[in-house]
């Protein structure tokens, strides 16, 4: 979501922020974030393209934090962390898409205005790098070190350099928890989710928005199990309670609730966990005209006095014939309840 630059408060910080940027960067040699390069000397001196091109920049308000907003890629975004915010952390801050999408960024001390943090090497801040921005440059060290040197031509003190692991090359993460009232700047190479998390569920605002899920409420569809468990652990939906349809609902499958499919349990996003061909619950067959299925009444507990089967095994009762079979005899008999 792109957005025009607050002409008050946003601004004054903007305009700062740039000539900070200017000042310690643009008469350094860099290299562009679309690379990956590191340059020498300063624990992290990288800009993104806009030394080599003019790239727009973006203010993301404390306002548009609080509600859900969207970081757009290859943009020079400043964000605003609001106050309300005592703590949250940076993965639930960005979405959860650090593991897939390379960004990076650094947050200015809340004291920037302060003529002595200008005085200071370095990034006037604390820098992040999402996980696959991490491991793409760990990986850029092993190639970079696995260069092949001949005894023929690499005979100098800076060709055996090379070889060398320089520790102040290196772009350290150094924040994971972001508070109230922070200024970050931010460069990421596809489009990322920044939201508060009013209800601590582990999905930020921005994300409930695109979900349909309530940000207010961390279990939105109430089947005991949180939002953010259901959309990055078990892959459920968190407006349905149902998310396969089987009949049983997603906390009752899920019998401890942490949004795992464990040994013991139904998968609540597999309406046959056993694949016996017979459903987890009660699920309609014969073009909607029958209900058939293996825990009838729905309970997530397997009682074969009541006649149900065991939706977690092809064979519940043992003696070698599949449970749909046992089904396709019971109605081949004129069985009323099979």
């Amino acid at each position: 979501m792109m957005v025009s630059i607050n002409t008050h408060t946003t601004r004054k910080t903007l305009q700062h922020a740039t000539a900070v940027l200017g000042a310690l960067l643009l008469g350094l040699i860099v290299y562009g974030f679309s690379q990956g390069d590191i340059a020498p000397s300063l624990e992290a001196r990288l800009l993104p393209k806009s030394l080599t091109r003019q790239t727009e920049w973006v203010t993301i308000t404390a306002q548009q934090v609080l509600s859900g907003s969207t970081i757009p890629a290859d943009r020079n975004v400043i964000v605003h962390i609001p106050e309300e915010i005592t703590r949250i952390s940076r993965k639930v801050l960005f979405g959860r898409r650090g593991d897939t999408i390379r960004y990076w960024g650094y947050c200015f001390p809340q004291n920037i205005h302060d003529s002595n943090n200008n005085l200071k090497r370095g990034f006037p801040g604390d820098l992040f790098l999402s996980e696959a921005e991490r491991e793409f440059r760990r990986q850029k060290l092993i190639a970079e070190r696995r260069r092949t040197f001949s005894i023929f031509k690499n005979l100098t003190v800076a060709d055996l350099n090379e070889t060398e692991d320089r520790v102040q090359s290196r772009i350290r993460h150094q924040v994971e928890i972001f508070t109230g009232g922070n200024t970050c700047f931010v460069m990421t190479e596809k489009s990322i989710p920044v939201g508060a998390d009013d209800d601590g569920d582990g999905l930020n605002n921005s994300l409930e928005r695109s979900l349909g899920s309530d940000s207010k409420n961390p279990d939105t569809d109430g089947d005991g199990i949180n939002d953010g468990l259901e959309v990055f652990r078990l892959v459920s939906h968190p407006t349905k309670r149902d998310s396969d349809g089987d009949g049983i609902i997603d906390g009752i499958e899920d019998t401890n609730r942490n949004g795992r499919f464990e040994p013991g349990e139904t998968n609540p996003t597999e309406w046959d966990t056993d694949r016996d061909g017979l459903c987890d619950g009660l699920c309609k067959v014969n073009k909607g005209q029958d209900l058939r299925g293996e825990d009838k009444n729905l309970n997530g507990i397997y009682e074969p006095n009541n006649g149900e089967y065991d939706p977690r095994t092809t064979d519940s009762d043992g003696d070698g014939v599949f449970d749909e079979h046992e089904v396709y005899l019971c109605v081949l008999g004129g069985g009323d309840d099979c």
